[in-house]
């Protein structure tokens, strides 16, 4: 069984609607769901050749990926539950029930990682970021701070 299965199976026993759901996940950072999409995320990307690198970055860039999440779901909240407009309706469709509503916030978790370093997403940061933190933990002195770049 894989991240997705486990989360979908536990989640979908513990919420009744898609409202509580997402007033749970925008609320707490350390919700469950973001446990297992962590992990969701590692099985994906480690299947990817083009993102395998991101493996084992997946941890610093957590915090970054739930901020993300958890402000599109504030952001849209009562677009996802009354649509109005046709582009939240696809959202809306996607996340009708709990359990599609798991399974498309676990695959935007992997996507938002892929888009941190797609350089056309407004969210895009540049690979040196890694390069300032590795230093930092080898305990390296940078020669410039402008070697650590938001895109």
């Amino acid at each position: 069984m894989n991240a997705l299965e486990l989360t979908t199976n536990l989640l979908t026993k513990k919420y009744n609607n898609v409202k509580d759901l997402l007033e749970d996940i925008a609320s707490n950072e350390e919700h469950a769901l973001f446990v297992f999409a962590r992990d969701f995320a590692i099985e994906i990307l480690s299947k990817d050749e083009k993102y395998f690198w991101l493996v084992d970055k997946v941890d610093y860039l957590n915090t970054l990926v739930v901020t993300n999440i958890q402000n599109f779901i504030k952001k849209n909240y009562l677009e996802v539950l009354f649509p109005v407009k046709t582009n939240k309706l696809t959202f809306y469709l996607q996340t009708n029930n709990v359990k599609n509503a798991i399974k498309w916030l676990m695959q935007r978790y992997v996507n938002s990682l892929k888009n941190l370093f797609d350089k056309r997403s407004s969210k895009a940061i540049d690979n040196l970021v890694f390069f300032y933190f590795n230093s930092l933990e080898n305990g390296e002195e940078l020669i410039s701070s402008s070697i650590y770049r938001i895109a």
